[in-house]
């Protein structure tokens, strides 16, 4: 019987490890690549999260277009909800001269996977740390 609770004792944290709790997306550095699917560009991107409150973050992307040309901008992200030991983000940012943006993203506590899309652009960023 109490090896059975000792299996069980770690089955259940193996199964909560990776999951995203409240400011677990925030502290470390995220790095990764940003793409954007129907234009052919790419380059490198680097985020940093700020928990504003059990259903928000707020976050600082930075990267490079063309590859001389660097880009930041802040968005806040919305936790819309949860599937397993993932979140589920969504959220909106005006970027400088290429219009809005909206973002659906799935986060664990070491992957960050986005989907962007705008008048004229859509693409993808894919972070971890």
């Amino acid at each position: 019987m109490r090896s059975v609770s000792i299996a069980l004792g770690l089955t259940i944290m193996l199964f909560t490890a990776n999951a995203v709790r409240a400011g677990e997306l925030d502290g470390g550095g995220w790095c990764g690549k940003w793409t954007a699917t129907n234009k052919g560009h790419e380059g490198p991107l680097q985020a940093k999260f700020q928990e504003i409150d059990a259903c928000h973050y707020r976050v600082v992307f930075t990267g490079k277009f063309a590859k001389v040309v660097p880009f930041r901008f802040k968005t806040t992200l919305n936790v819309v909800g949860h599937d397993g030991d993932k979140v589920i983000l969504a959220g909106e940012a005006r970027v400088a001269v290429f219009g809005k943006f909206s973002y659906h993203a799935v986060a664990d506590a070491h992957n960050f996977n986005a989907t962007y899309d705008s008048r004229g652009w859509q693409g993808e960023f894919n972070l971890s740390r």
